[in-house]
């Protein structure tokens, strides 16, 4: 998530604060509407924890929704 803190601090022109509280807010939404079998990879990628296999398992489990 401090990715995102920090490119909302940078391109929204946040302050560090309102940052946080606004990523919060999306990972909240997020958590709240995605499916499950995407919810995990996707909660995970915006903790920093293995972005690139959580980048993957989301591919595929997008892909299995849709494909």
């Amino acid at each position: 998530m401090n990715e995102l803190i920090q490119k909302l601090v940078s391109n929204a022109d946040l302050s560090q604060a309102q940052a946080e509280k606004a990523a919060n807010v999306v990972r909240d939404f997020l958590s709240e509407k995605l499916p499950e079998a995407v919810r995990g990879p996707v909660m995970s990628a915006l903790t920093g924890q293995n972005v690139d296999s959580a980048a993957d398992m989301a591919k595929n489990a997008i892909g299995k929704l849709f494909g």
